[in-house]
């Protein structure tokens, strides 16, 4: 082979080199993808998952949610509440953040920077499983990154640290009562038949054959009154969980008996106020005390008098006055 023809190889083969290296540094971005279009770190979708262990928080807690038929349930290693109803939609948020995660920005591929990062094999873990048990995947949450409002993650068997939007660790590492449900009450108004007030005022709701509630015995009855009233009751969430050995108040504010089409009977109790002026509420539903604000309480014992329709005036003016 000529000199000149192997000059010419050589020329080729050093160009290919210089283009590919080129490429694969990109430094137009021609190639770039936007972190929404990059690959997804986790497969699949949210609704894959069936079960969420949740290990390492505080260093030593475990936490274990479950979907089941109607949400989710959520459980405290050696906690004697057993299994309880948990918050589903923040769970089903830390889920959605989690799967939202991308493959865009690697940081780190090695295992010494990993306590930088805070995505050592020791630090907030979740084992993702879907039906039967199958594992989806096995995530480290490392710490937040004021810069970008980013944080870091690692699949636990690979060795790339990824930043990735939002702090996925602050979705789960929070106290163990934000992740249970408080809702007291949440029942459809068709599916109620009577309702039950004691307290300050006792009165008593039966819906006729329209839905409309009416006061029984029958009066007239104020039906604006009525439907803010049954709004405030039929959707009934708590703030937060009594803390243990909290000192309750003594004080009964009243007790709110429902009647079901299906002859099922709910009840709330509330009591109340503390020193704090906090009222404190548990239902059929939810036997444990969550705190409800005072405002709240107080809408949901109206005077019978407020709920009684108020007969207009005449007009006593004179005509063409």
């Amino acid at each position: 082979m000529d000199t000149l023809k192997k000059n010419t190889i050589l020329a080729a083969v050093t160009g290919v080199v210089f283009i590919l290296a080129f490429l694969a540094n990109d430094p137009f971005l021609i190639f770039e993808k936007s972190y929404e279009k990059s690959k997804p770190l986790l497969p699949g979708r949210p609704e894959r998952v069936k079960k969420i262990v949740a290990l390492n928080i505080n260093g030593q807690e475990k936490r274990t949610f479950a979907r089941t038929s109607d949400g989710w349930s959520v459980e405290l290693a050696g906690s004697p509440l057993g299994v309880l109803r948990a918050d589903s939609s923040k769970v089903e948020t830390g889920l959605k953040n989690l799967f939202e995660a991308r493959r865009y920005q690697e940081v780190s591929s090695n295992k010494d920077s990993y306590g930088e990062y805070e995505v050592r094999d020791s630090d907030l873990q979740l084992l993702l499983e879907g039906e039967n048990g199958e594992k989806i995947a096995q995530v480290i949450l490392g710490k937040y990154s004021g810069a970008g409002n980013a944080s870091f993650i690692r699949l636990a068997d690979e060795d790339s640290v990824y930043a990735v939007k939002g702090f996925l660790r602050g979705d789960w590492n929070q106290e163990f009562d934000q992740y249970r449900d408080r809702t007291l009450l949440r029942l459809a108004r068709e599916n109620v038949r009577e309702i039950k007030v004691e307290g300050k005022s006792n009165f008593t709701l039966k819906s006729d054959d329209k839905g409309n509630f009416n006061l029984e015995p029958p009066r007239a009855t104020d039906k604006n009154k009525v439907n803010t009233f049954l709004s405030d009751l039929l959707e009934l969430t708590g703030t937060r969980f009594a803390k243990d050995k909290e000192a309750l108040p003594v004080a009964k504010w009243g007790k709110i008996t429902l009647v079901l089409t299906s002859n099922v009977s709910k009840e709330v109790e509330i009591i109340g106020p503390n020193n704090n002026s906090e009222m404190f509420a548990k239902s059929t539903d939810l036997p444990h005390w969550v705190t409800i604000a005072k405002s709240k309480a107080e809408a949901l014992f109206p005077k019978l008098d407020d709920l009684l329709e108020k007969t207009p005036l005449p007009d006593l003016k004179k005509p063409g006055k």
